[in-house]
């Protein structure tokens, strides 16, 4: 291998490990979050609803029925207070609760 094609190669996995190292804390925020909400969410709810997204401090849960997403409604407040309690890096300000299509 000629020594241009080495050095793009270095470069190339340079920038690949600053990738990973940068998504790093992002990756453990998301994994505690999960980790979390599994940990909370009720036996009967947690096979039906998951996690759909998480953006500006909103985190959107999916429900495969209608019962289901009504007993979300009923505790997503105790919900979101434990997720800030346990998950405090995620910055969870509120959730919401949609049908999973």
């Amino acid at each position: 291998m000629d020594e241009a094609r080495t050095s793009d190669a270095c470069k190339m996995g340079e920038l690949v490990n600053g990738y990973v190292d940068r998504l790093s804390p992002v990756h453990s925020k998301y994994d505690s979050l999960t980790q979390a909400w599994e940990n909370l969410l009720p036996g009967n709810l947690r096979s039906h609803c998951r996690i759909g997204s998480l953006g500006n401090g909103c985190l959107k849960i999916l429900a495969d029925g209608s019962s289901y997403l009504f007993e979300l409604q009923l505790c997503k407040a105790v919900l979101l207070r434990e997720l800030q309690r346990l998950c405090p890096s995620a910055k969870i300000r509120k959730i919401d609760v949609g049908m999973l299509r």
